[in-house]
């Protein structure tokens, strides 16, 4: 299904680093949730049927899972993220929330552990408020 640009999931995995960055209106689309947007208004909004559905297809599941080793990717290639605050942090949470919701929490736990892992030393750079928020998501 495309987003509300008519963009499917190949399209954004073909983003350059630039785009990754800069656009804000995929992230809602790659990773749904139940709940509104706060940046996005035009963002889906999941309902139980839908959250079922996902969660009952094979091709959804490894489409969720591949959009989370995509946004690690480049996380990865990239560290203008690892301070205080960046809005990568709300994307990380929004990962991780989608992924507990729509897989389980082993695949959300595993995604956070590996952001924490990542950064290593590091992780304390990251503010209280988004590591509060990747911790309760």
């Amino acid at each position: 299904m495309p987003d509300t640009n008519g963009r499917m999931l190949e399209e954004i995995f073909n983003f350059s680093d630039q785009e990754i960055e800069s656009r804000h209106d995929y992230i809602q689309w790659v990773f749904p949730l139940d709940e509104k947007s706060r940046s996005n208004f035009a963002a889906p909004v999941l309902e139980e049927f839908e959250i079922e559905e996902i969660r009952s297809s094979e091709i959804a599941q490894q489409n969720l899972i591949k959009s989370a080793d995509w946004f690690f990717h480049f996380l990865q290639q990239h560290d203008h993220w690892i301070k205080s605050y960046d809005h990568n942090h709300l994307r990380i949470t929004r990962v991780i929330k989608c992924l507990r919701l729509l897989i389980d929490d082993e695949t959300a736990d595993k995604f956070h552990a590996t952001v924490k892992y990542y950064l290593g030393n590091r992780y304390e750079e990251i503010g209280i408020k988004p590591r509060t928020f990747w911790e309760n998501a």
